[in-house]
């Protein structure tokens, strides 16, 4: 059976459903911001990593000036530029070597995804060793989605890339900070050149020369571990937020059918002793209708 409350508490009823439901709904409207602003708040946080405004505090603290960071081709950071070799599916296997592709880089991140990977089993491993990938490599991604960027932090055992990705291996003089020049390339700044050279009248893309070509305004070793620092703690903190943005998201449906619930079980409040039951004014609706 339904519960039937009298009509002036439904009344009640509706509109204490409606005003909860409309500060949920400004609620969602709030959060969906915070949200969609997300990547816009981490776009800034990069250009100012590249720009030395990040570090300006930290540069005045040790009397360093801006003007110490020079504009440097790629050509002298990277020691080794090469692609991936085309025809591998042959080589496809369950087990193996790693055979990284696009799909294990993304935009906006240098992280590379490991939760779907293919595996190679090289019959012949003279033509694979070109493209056999070591600690701080910087991978990119040259073919159809440029731009994507993936820095390898550690060893991941026997790996290799595809002729789609890009192996740029920055030089070890100890004045190159690897995740530097990887944030580097993922922000606006290197983003925007990637975009200027890229070419193909029907398929966009990059040529090696062309991430040879690329010019990075690199400051001191220290300042690029510093730089690496606070990106480190902003962007986790910014991920954090909408993380817990989002599960508040979540959260909103379910705090609705809680509302619709409790409205239905007279939990919201709105009972009033002086109303006359709702059976009572049934009976005298029908006594006044027939």
């Amino acid at each position: 059976m339904l519960p039937l409350p009298p009509f002036n508490e439904q009344k009640r009823i509706i509109a204490e459903v409606e005003k909860m439901y409309a500060k949920l709904d400004e609620a969602r409207e709030k959060i969906e911001s915070v949200v969609a602003s997300f990547e816009t708040r981490k776009a800034a946080i990069l250009h100012a990593a590249f720009t030395g405004k990040l570090t300006a505090k930290w540069r005045e603290e040790r009397g360093i000036l801006k003007s110490t960071w020079n504009l440097v081709s790629a050509c002298n950071i990277f020691s080794y530029v090469t692609s991936g070799s085309r025809g591998w599916a042959k080589y496809y296997a369950t087990a193996g070597a790693i055979f990284l592709r696009m799909g294990n880089l993304s935009h906006g991140t240098i992280n590379i995804d490991l939760s779907d990977i293919q595996h190679v089993n090289l019959p012949d491993k003279a033509e694979g060793q070109r493209s056999l990938i070591q600690k701080n490599d910087i991978l990119i991604s040259i073919t159809a989605d440029v731009g994507m960027v993936g820095l390898v932090k550690k060893s991941i055992g026997e790996a290799y890339i595809n002729q789609h990705v890009a192996l740029a291996r920055p030089i070890s003089d100890k004045t190159i900070f690897p995740e530097f020049i990887a944030w580097y390339l993922v922000s606006d700044i290197g983003q925007n050149q990637l975009r200027k050279k890229q070419r193909g009248a029907t398929k966009v893309g990059l040529g090696l020369n062309d991430i040879r070509a690329l010019e990075l305004d690199l400051p001191s070793l220290a300042e690029q571990r510093e730089i690496v620092r606070l990106l480190d703690d902003l962007l986790a903190k910014e991920q954090a937020a909408k993380e817990k943005a989002e599960a508040v998201l979540g959260q909103i449906d379910t705090l609705k059918k809680s509302i619709l619930a409790r409205a239905f079980r007279g939990q919201l409040g709105t009972t009033d002793p002086s109303d006359t039951p709702a059976i009572e004014e049934l009976k005298q609706y029908v006594a006044n209708h027939l």
